[in-house]
């Protein structure tokens, strides 16, 4: 591996996050889109298309001057991780394979930047300010050794990830914080990155918050120990879980004040992401008492906090570091991401149907129209990331590769089966599916034709919003009755015939929503057809005055 001129300095993040926007803000453009809705078209699976333009664009952050490291973005270590479990999900989920020369030179960087004692990702070339101890690539690091495990069933990956659980379980103190003492002497006195969010030290029994660091990687190490079947990865899973359930949680719901302090450093997506962790934990662990936390603190606490209706995340919570042109705290598209799948995960794993609206509205009102256009780029075309005007593009490796994890999950649950291999269609997109293709059609109503691919029952989700007597289902030319079952509208097998469509249709109805920004107060007024934004006032980049019903 060279030596790199293009491995990004640990100059400071707010370098890095003004280089991000500048690359988004001249250079992603705003584009309309082109819907295929016309009978006779062939039908865009926008879920589908999304994830292989992201992938693309993953492949394009890599500099084959540098044996392809992914140069130019965050750290060269964190994105290497990023990279590796994004496309290594992708290519599982689309069958569309790395190719073969890159994946070989990522292996080779992989390996060099984890030879150390603790198997974390590291930078080791480039200026030496940037070869510090980046304690937020835990999460980055084990979800690359899970992945390799899983889809190349690497050994080596398989051992690394032992040995970082067995480091980090030795550093971990009785109160869930890192001894950085000890971490400093266990890998050559290296100094870790003196970014507070990733070395947050408190006096024992004081509050302290470390999601960007532990916190973050709980869902990495239950990714481990699901693969691997480690009970050591497992064990210290549970660590961590204890300790953030006990730091992060306010049992009222809400986000915890002290999150929100001004004066604390605070990440929206480690944050986000320790949320995620703490669910897994309570589903895998059959521990209830984690699933409530979370699903609370969903329900009461996240919403006009660390994201609004329409999917603005900043990237910022409590102190503001990185503020846009008006003052209001930077954006990012990560964090919606994560709330999309606490929002999907809580509601086909914990029966809270009703929230697969937040998380196809958060995939119809942003990131679907948030993704970057930009065929003269490619790093840029695809993209997602970092942005400054509330309702815009960026383009940022680790935040896109974020994004992609979480649309594989969608994709892996848009249709679905059931235990008695009732196929259930839980979101309207259109799709093609071993269980049953789906063609999603809006104009003034919503339409959505079902082609079973398979004799059984059918399920089919209705979303909360809209009117119950605008809902009709029809097999063939023939009404069906209305069996409802929560959110679902359920079909008999005798129903349902193999090649024979079934509709759903349902009412869109309009209305206005007024967003206000935390500092400077710009209001934003949103008009919405069903769960999609059609119009703004004032114009943003990202919703064109035709927008293209998805």
């Amino acid at each position: 591996m060279s030596k790199g001129s293009h491995i990004m300095p640990r100059s400071s993040r707010r370098t890095f996050l003004k280089q991000s926007l500048a690359i988004a803000g001249t250079s992603v453009p705003f584009i309309r889109r082109v819907s295929a809705l016309n009978l006779g078209e062939t039908p865009i699976a926008p879920i589908r298309d999304s994830m292989k333009r992201v992938a693309k664009c993953c492949l394009a952050w890599l500099n084959p001057d540098e044996n392809h490291l992914p140069t130019g973005g965050y750290e060269v270590a964190h994105d290497t991780g990023r990279w590796w479990d994004a496309m290594l999900r992708y290519e599982a989920a689309t069958g569309e394979s790395i190719p073969a020369h890159i994946e070989k030179d990522m292996m080779e960087n992989l390996r060099v930047m984890t030879d150390n004692p603790a198997a974390l990702l590291m930078n080791v070339s480039g200026p030496s300010e940037s070869q510090v101890i980046n304690l937020h690539n835990i999460r980055e690091t084990m979800l690359t050794y899970a992945a390799l495990v899983k889809y190349r069933r690497n050994d080596w990956a398989n051992q690394q990830g032992k040995k970082l659980v067995s480091a980090f379980a030795g550093f971990l103190n009785p109160d869930g914080q890192l001894d950085y003492e000890r971490l400093r002497s266990f890998i050559s006195g290296k100094a870790i990155n003196p970014d507070p969010m990733m070395c947050p030290h408190a006096p024992e029994g004081e509050w302290f918050d470390s999601t960007g660091t532990t916190g973050r990687a709980i869902e990495a190490m239950l990714c481990f120990a699901d693969i691997t079947g480690d009970e050591s990865a497992m064990s210290l899973a549970k660590r961590l879980a204890e300790a953030h359930l006990r730091t992060i949680i306010d049992p009222s719901g809400k986000v915890r004040s002290e999150l929100l302090d001004p004066n604390h450093v605070g990440h929206n997506h480690s944050y986000c992401g320790t949320l995620r962790g703490l669910l897994l934990y309570g589903l895998t662990a059959n521990e209830p008492q984690y699933v409530e936390a979370v699903l609370n603190t969903y329900r009461k606490g996240l919403w006009g906090t660390v994201i609004s209706h329409s999917g603005w995340t900043p990237h910022d919570l409590g102190k503001l570091r990185f503020p846009n042109g008006d003052g209001d705290p930077l954006g990012e598209h990560g964090s919606c991401a994560d709330v999309l799948l606490l929002a999907l995960w809580l509601g086909l794993r914990v029966g809270q149907t009703d929230l697969l609206d937040d998380a196809e509205r958060l995939l119809r009102a942003r990131l679907l129209p948030s993704q970057g256009r930009d065929p003269s780029n490619p790093r840029n075309d695809g993209a997602w990331g970092v942005y400054g005007h509330p309702f815009s593009f960026g383009s940022i490796l680790d935040v896109f590769a974020a994004v992609l994890h979480a649309l594989v999950e969608v994709d892996a649950c848009t249709v679905s089966a059931l235990p008695d291999g009732t196929c259930s269609v839980n979101l309207h997109f259109t799709c093609d599916t071993p269980l049953a293709s789906v063609v999603a059609r809006r104009e003034n109503t919503a339409k959505i034709v079902i082609t079973p691919k398979r004799n059984a029952g059918l399920r089919v989700r209705v979303p909360a919003w809209t009117p119950r007597d605008s809902v009709q289902i029809t097999a063939g030319d023939k009404t069906l009755a209305q069996r409802w079952d929560g959110s679902y509208l359920v079909l008999e097998a005798a129903e349902v015939s193999v090649g024979h469509v079934v509709v759903l249709q349902y009412g869109l109805p309009q209305k206005t929503t007024t967003e206000k920004m935390p500092v400077s107060k710009r209001e934003f007024t949103l008009s919405w057809r069903g769960d999609e934004v059609i119009a703004c006032d004032p114009p943003v980049p990202i919703y064109p005055e035709e927008v293209c019903r998805i």
